[in-house]
């Protein structure tokens, strides 16, 4: 949970329609009948639900809150915010970033990441966004890597399916060879040879 002083209110990961990762504000009972925090799950989950097609992030700033949602299938980060003190592009670097981890690992992070919003300067701001390039630079060749070890994997399946159904067809063709030599067998006993032959 994020203190109560903290400009970041509310910030979740979706798979599908599941909850992977959230991050709640700490409740203040000084502020519960204004501005409540009450309502953020919801506001999350219909954003999400509602994320346009083809988009990779939206952010957007109304009624003293920032909203940013980014869109990376099958995941879905949302996170709203105090809007001046904590703006939609802070935000959308903090779900960047947090995409860039395992899924696993989201729900741990999460809050030592978002205690580190918000960037003091532009220089902070740069900086930050230079890291989460390369975050996500790296989290993409991992991606591709890992990608690349699935489609090698049947290769090998494949392969050993294609062993097996040789090693069973060699010993087809070996039984049936063996019942053919027997059956010759059994013709020359009867026929005390070649004699049959002749007749």
């Amino acid at each position: 949970m994020l203190p109560a002083s903290h400009p970041l209110l509310y910030a979740c990961a979706f798979r599908d329609s599941a909850l992977v990762a959230e991050l709640a504000h700490e409740h203040d009972p000084a502020t519960a009948g204004a501005g409540s925090t009450d309502d953020l799950p919801a506001l999350a989950a219909s954003l999400a639900s509602a994320a346009p097609p083809h988009h990779r992030y939206v952010t957007h700033s109304a009624a003293g809150r920032a909203h940013a949602l980014l869109l990376a299938p099958p995941l879905v980060l949302a996170a709203v915010s105090l809007a001046p003190q904590l703006p939609a592009s802070h935000l959308l670097l903090f779900l960047r970033r947090l995409r860039c981890l395992p899924e696993h690992r989201m729900r741990d992070e999460m809050a030592r990441l978002a205690l580190r919003l918000p960037f003091l300067d532009d220089e902070a701001l740069a900086r930050e966004a230079a890291d989460v390039a390369a975050a996500e630079a790296e989290a993409e060749e991992a991606a591709r890597r890992e990608g690349e070890l699935a489609r090698g994997t049947p290769k090998r399946e494949r392969g050993g399916a294609g062993r097996a159904w040789r090693r069973q067809l060699w010993l087809i063709i070996l039984a049936d060879l063996v019942l053919l030599g027997v059956l010759f067998g059994a013709w020359l006993a009867v026929c005390r040879g070649f004699s049959c032959i002749g007749r």
